[in-house]
């Protein structure tokens, strides 16, 4: 029985969340709702773990990764470009393009790792990612390499 002022009220629990306290059945509610969550997500991570993306999607990430490529290499022919005038070595200008075309580098190594990784099987994945740093580590080496002689030969050709 509860009172409110000079009204007496009475509350007969029908059920057995009726007669739980309010702390009690908050905290309940919360935990069916954290289990109904952390199901959500294994089954999500089940699912897509275990399967591979669509042929549109693979090709999505393909075109992306390209396209990440071209801006990384455009990059780096005009930062060449405009560091060639200076009297610095061609491995300095290569230095300094690496460096002013870091980020495009790296939206490029990113965006190559996803592509290679997607298709490969959750055990593969590993071995997948690790093929594909290497393969960022090559062509950024092979740009460097690309510049420096870039530079040689323009140099030669203005003597």
């Amino acid at each position: 029985m509860y009172s409110c002022r000079s009204t007496e009220v009475s509350v007969k629990p029908n059920n057995a969340l009726q007669s739980m306290s309010p702390l009690s059945f908050l905290v309940r509610g919360l935990m069916k709702t954290h289990y109904e969550y952390l199901l959500l997500v294994f089954c999500f991570i089940l699912v897509t773990g275990c399967t591979t993306p669509s042929q549109k999607i693979q090709d999505e990430l393909k075109d992306q990764s390209l396209s990440d490529f071209v801006a990384y290499i455009d990059c780096m022919k005009a930062a060449a470009n405009y560091y060639a005038a200076s009297t610095a070595t061609p491995h300095e200008i290569a230095d300094a393009a690496q460096s002013k075309c870091s980020a495009k580098f790296h939206t490029y190594k990113r965006s190559s790792e996803i592509y290679l990784t997607s298709s490969s099987p959750p055990s593969a994945r590993a071995q997948a990612r690790r093929g594909a740093q290497n393969l960022a580590q090559e062509v950024k080496n092979g740009m460097k390499e690309k510049v420096v002689q870039w530079v040689i030969d323009n140099r030669l050709q203005k003597k």
